[in-house]
C-alpha cells in the first residue's frame, strides 16, 4: 500500500514487491505466487483466509511504503493462513537503501519460514541493484510502462531503462530491462526493418553486459536467451533458459519464456513441461493454460489439450470477475469456449475484445486463431490480414501455431504469412 503523503508512488510499492517475488523465487522449494495473481488483491480489503485459498499459499506476505523526500519507511509483515503474525518488521532508511531493505525483507521470511538455504541460494538473495535513486525510479518505472505492453509503452519502457544505465552504468537489472524491451520491439516487428540491426545488437550487447555485471541475475539469462532464440542461435538460448530456470526456479517468466521457445522448435513434451511449471507459479495464468494446449495437440494428446483449455477457461472466468475488461483474458478465453464446444459464447467474447481493440495485432491475430477453431475461415483469415497489416508479427510462432492449422494449405494464408520475413 502507498501510504506517502501524495499518494504518488504506486510505482515504488509494486517495485519492491516485484524485487521481493524475485528474491524468494530463488529459494528451492518454496512456492511463490506470481505478481499477476497477487496483485489482484492490491488495494482491496480482504480476509487473509480468503487470499490465501485464492493464492493457493500458506502463508501471506503484506506491506506499505512511505516516502518523503529521499526517506523510505517500509513496514512488512508475514501472516499464516490462520491470521496468525509470523514476523513484522519496519525499516527507515534512505531511498538510496532499497535494494538492501528488500534483501532484508526476504531473508527474513525465509528465516521466519525455517526454511533451509544452501549457500548459493544465501547468495542469490543478495539484491544488489543500484544506490542511486534517480536511477532506481527510472529502472521501476520502465518495469511499469513494460507490462502495459502496446508499442508506445515499450518503446517508454526502452527509454526509461536507457536513462537508468545512464545514470548507473553497473545497474544489471536495467541493463536486462533495456534488452527485454529491445527484444519486444523486435519479436512483434514493432520497429522499420532498417533499425532492426542496431536493435538486435543493442538487445544483446544489454543482455551480455547484465550478466557480465551480475552473472547470477536469472531475468538477465531470460533477456540473453530470448535474445539468443531471434538471432536462431537455438543451443545457447536454450542453455541460457535453463541456466535462467535453475538460477530462480519460481521465476514465472523465466518457464513461460522457456516454453514458448521449446514450442518453437517442436519440442514439444519439454515446451508442455515448461507451460506447466509456468502455471504452477500462479493459479490464475490463463495464457500459459491455454498456450500448454498447443504442445499436447501437436503430440497427439487430445485428452491432456482438453484439460488445459478448461483449465486456462475457469482461470480467465476468475480473472473476468475482477477485471471484466481484460481484453486478454477475454480473447484467450474465447478460444478456450469455441475448442470445448461453446461457439457462439466463445465466438461473442472474442468479438467483444476485438470491439474494445480493433488495431491491436495481438487481439486481432488471436482472434484469426479463434474464427480459424471456429470453422469461419473467411472471418480468420480477415483477422490474420488485419492482424499482418499492423506491421507485425512472429513468422516462427504463426508457422508452428495449431490453431491455424485449417488455413495453412489455402493460398490467402500462404500469401499472408510471405509478407512476413523469416
Amino acid at each position: 500500500a502507498d501510504l506517502s503523503p501524495a499518494k504518488d508512488q504506486d510505482w515504488m510499492c509494486d517495485g519492491i514487491a516485484e524485487e521481493i517475488i524475485d528474491a524468494l523465487c530463488t529459494v528451492t522449494g518454496l512456492r511463490v505466487a506470481a505478481r499477476s495473481s497477487s496483485f489482484q488483491f492490491k488495494g482491496k480489503p480482504a480476509d487473509v483466509r480468503v487470499m490465501t485459498r485464492a493464492l493457493g499459499v500458506s502463508t501471506l506476505l503484506e506491506g506499505s511504503v512511505r516516502k518523503a523526500e529521499n526517506r523510505l519507511r517500509v513496514s512488512a509483515r508475514l501472516v499464516s493462513s490462520e491470521g496468525y503474525e509470523l514476523w513484522s518488521d519496519r525499516f527507515d532508511r534512505a531511498e538510496a537503501d532499497a535494494f538492501a531493505i528488500q534483501e532484508e525483507i526476504a531473508r527474513a521470511v525465509v528465516a521466519a519460514l525455517r526454511l533451509r538455504v544452501s549457500s548459493d541460494e544465501s547468495d542469490r538473495l543478495r539484491r544488489s541493484g543500484t544506490a542511486n535513486p534517480q536511477a532506481y525510479e527510472m529502472y521501476l518505472r520502465g518495469r511499469q510502462h513494460f507490462r502495459s505492453l502496446g508499442m508506445e509503452n515499450v518503446e517508454l519502457a526502452r527509454q526509461m531503462f536507457k536513462r537508468a544505465i545512464a545514470l548507473d552504468p553497473a545497474f544489471a537489472q536495467a541493463r536486462a530491462g533495456l534488452a527485454d524491451a529491445d527484444i519486444n520491439l523486435l519479436q512483434w516487428l514493432l520497429v522499420a526493418k532498417d533499425e532492426q540491426p542496431a536493435l538486435r545488437a543493442e538487445a544483446l550487447g544489454a543482455s551480455e553486459e547484465a550478466l557480465r555485471l551480475n552473472s547470477e541475475l536469472a531475468e538477465a539469462h531470460v533477456a540473453r536467451a530470448n535474445v539468443l532464440a531471434l538471432l536462431g542461435r537455438t543451443g545457447e538460448a536454450d542453455e541460457s533458459f535453463r541456466r535462467a530456470t535453475a538460477l530462480a526456479p519460481g521465476l514465472r517468466d523465466a518457464w513461460y519464456s522457456y516454453a514458448r521457445f521449446l514450442f518453437s522448435v517442436q519440442r514439444y513434451a519439454e515446451s508442455a513441461h515448461a507451460y506447466e511449471e509456468s502455471a504452477r507459479r500462479n493459479p490464475d495464468d490463463y495464457d500459459a493454460l491455454l498456450l500448454l494446449a498447443m504442445p499436447y495437440q501437436r503430440m497427439g494428446d487430445d485428452p491432456k489439450a482438453q484439460t488445459a483449455q478448461k483449465r486456462a477457461l475457469e482461470a480467465a472466468d476468475r480473472v473476468l470477475r475482477n477485471d471484466p475488461d481484460d481484453v486478454r483474458a477475454l480473447y484467450l478465453s474465447g478460444a478456450a469456449l469455441i475448442s470445448l464446444g461453446e461457439r457462439q459464447k466463445g465466438t461473442d467474447r472474442v468479438e467483444q475484445a476485438v470491439a474494445i481493440r480493433p488495431n491491436d495485432f495481438a487481439v486481432l491475430y488471436n482472434a484469426a486463431c479463434s474464427f480459424a477453431i471456429a470453422g469461419n475461415a473467411k472471418r480468420a483469415l480477415d483477422m490474420l490480414d488485419r492482424a499482418v497489416g499492423t506491421g507485425r508479427g512472429f513468422r516462427a510462432w504463426i508457422e508452428n501455431d495449431p490453431d491455424l492449422d485449417s488455413l495453412r494449405k489455402l493460398p490467402r494464408f500462404q500469401q499472408i504469412v510471405a509478407r512476413l520475413p523469416p
